[in-house]
């Protein structure tokens, strides 16, 4: 009887952790997770609401709900969001200069996405087609990366940064999330400008934290 007392309660805390796990991914379906944002403003120009309820501001790494819609409202900020649990294509939405941009999370996943790709390596066996590069796998702020070449551009997210490349963090506090081709993930806080070597090879950076190799 005591047996088959535990087999039962067994499959009873089985079936409360299944239906809990499902519960949790329904929760997160359909929502939208932030990656990355510029906003010109200190308050912040991006942000969401549900139903008639209050705008809220958008930060990085904030997870939206499906039903809410999200705005825009400065020409030059712009946000970008994931799938949430999908990092492989990307969203963005740009401000517009004839004013005001909202749209609702339902319809921002019908648009075509940016598909972008990480390493998926490990410390003994480093994903080779990331060699000398970095990922971005989140920012907060405008960074500018400068090319050998001497181009330069916005560092959005998913962007592959060469060695021979510079970047330049703009603001105080702003924050760069990278990955190399480990796997491994480091932050690197501005105002700052370093070259991305200095970041693949473990060199000290003003408030840097070190990837592990």
């Amino acid at each position: 009887m005591q047996g088959r007392s535990w087999v039962k309660g067994f499959l009873a805390a089985f079936a409360l952790l299944v239906a809990t796990a499902a519960y949790a991914a329904d929760a997160k379906a359909g929502t939208l997770t932030c990656v990355g944002l510029y906003s010109e403003t200190d308050a912040g120009s991006v942000s969401f609401r549900t139903g008639s309820g209050a705008w809220t501001v958008v930060k990085v790494g904030a997870i939206i709900p499906a039903a809410a819609e999200i705005r825009v409202n400065v020409e030059r900020d712009w946000v970008e969001f994931i799938r949430t649990g999908a990092p492989g294509a990307v969203y963005e939405i740009d401000g517009k200069e004839s004013g005001e941009i909202i749209k609702k999370v339902s319809d921002i996943l019908k648009e075509k996405p940016r598909t972008v790709a990480f390493p998926q390596g490990s410390a003994k066996a480093p994903d080779a087609k990331f060699k000398d590069k970095l990922v971005v796998v989140q920012y907060l702020g405008r960074q500018i990366l400068f090319t050998a070449d001497g181009d330069s551009s916005d560092i959005k997210y998913g962007a592959l940064l060469d060695a021979k490349g510079t970047v330049s963090i703009i603001g105080i506090n702003n924050t760069l999330t990278l990955m190399n081709a480990t796997g491994a993930v480091t932050t690197v806080i501005g105002p700052l400008k370093f070259a991305v070597e200095k970041v693949l090879t473990n060199q000290n950076l003003y408030k840097f934290l070190n990837v592990q190799k």
